[in-house]
């Protein structure tokens, strides 16, 4: 039988470097330029003629703007005091530990945004071998390379989208129609909750909720949102004083481009022509936000959380067996306090 894998806390494979840190203002680090990255909080914050540490290590801060919170670091750099460095005893990849630690919510503390590692210090965690750990982050990266290339795919279909509704409603000055003919409007209190899995045909806009005719697709009323024309019309149908627009007054906005000279012979043909490559666009979108939550999926399958009760867990995901079955190895050391699961 395979061995159960050892608990090993977080204080017990790991060490701390603060004591190195500089604290720099914005000025002195402009006044000393140079070739080697000052961390921060939110990332590389400068550029100094100095550094403090030298090898693999990892960062860990509370960034404002969110994203990971623990963040692995190679080669000559220093880091401020509103970050911790801590290092990984041999046998463990600092990347893989970052992997696990940005599983869980980050901490973030009151003012300032500093974490507190005596928290930290509890997590426990259940580690394979070296080399697991290293082929865990090849799958890692993978998955990430291809969840990248899945959300460019949604950014320039969201950008074609809005670049033919443009195309379709706004621009030429021909045959103008207003906004009424193509969509409508009522109270945003009032608006539908959409049946289960589905969104509502339309969207929220101020005190209103906007919903297309039903010949045209949804995406026309996201568009249409987010089109800077409509809304600098927008703001000259609200109320003084108040976040509320007159739906009236809105439905007026003209929409142009259904003349001859534009090539379109009326406005049922512009729909349709609309319709069939929004369609096309939802179809691809749909399917690659399914391939990110099996992505997403995939990724929580291979990195299991670490167990802390300041940190309860959610839908912890089953360990794979590859994973589970193997003991923690690190040649030469022995971790303290170490102990294998009851």
């Amino acid at each position: 039988m395979n061995p159960r894998p050892l608990l090993v806390l977080l204080a017990d494979i790991t060490r701390n470097h603060d004591g190195k840190r500089l604290s720099l203002s914005r000025r002195q680090c402009g006044g000393r330029p140079g070739d080697y990255p000052y961390y921060g909080p939110e990332g590389i914050i400068a550029w100094i003629d100095s550094y403090a540490y030298e090898g693999e290590y990892f960062l860990i801060a509370a960034p404002s703007a969110g994203g990971p919170w623990a963040v692995p670091v190679n080669g000559r750099f220093s880091a401020n005091s509103r970050v911790h460095v801590l290092s990984c005893e041999p046998g463990l990849d600092p990347a893989f530990l970052c992997a696990l630690l940005n599983t869980l919510p980050c901490p973030r503390p009151p003012l300032p945004p500093l974490i507190d590692l005596k928290k930290l210090e509890t997590l426990e965690f259940s580690i394979p071998g070296l080399e697991v750990q290293r082929r865990i982050l090849r799958a890692l990266s993978s998955m990430e390379a291809k969840a990248a290339l899945l959300r460019d795919q949604n950014r320039v279909l969201s950008g074609m989208v809005h670049s033919l509704f443009d195309r379709f409603f706004i621009i030429g000055p021909e045959s103008p129609r207003p906004l009424g003919d193509f969509a409508g409007y009522r109270p945003a209190d009032d608006s539908p909750a959409g049946s289960a899995g589905e969104k509502p045909r339309g969207a929220v806009f101020y005190n209103l909720f906007l919903y297309p005719r039903e010949d045209l697709h949804p995406f026309f009323i996201e568009a249409l949102i987010k089109n800077p024309e409509f809304l600098s019309y927008a703001k000259g149908c609200g109320e003084a004083g108040k976040r509320r627009i007159n739906g009236e007054r809105l439905m007026a906005f003209e929409l142009s481009g259904f003349g001859a000279a534009a090539g379109r012979r009326n406005a049922p043909g512009v729909c349709r022509e609309f319709n069939y490559f929004a369609e096309a666009a939802e179809k691809k979108l749909a399917a690659n936000h399914a391939e990110l939550g099996v992505l997403r999926k995939l990724r929580q399958s291979l990195i299991p959380s670490p167990r802390s009760l300041f940190f309860p867990q959610k839908n912890t995901p089953e360990i794979p067996a590859e994973i589970s079955g193997m003991e923690i190895s690190m040649p030469g050391w022995t971790p303290p306090g170490s102990r294998a699961e009851q």
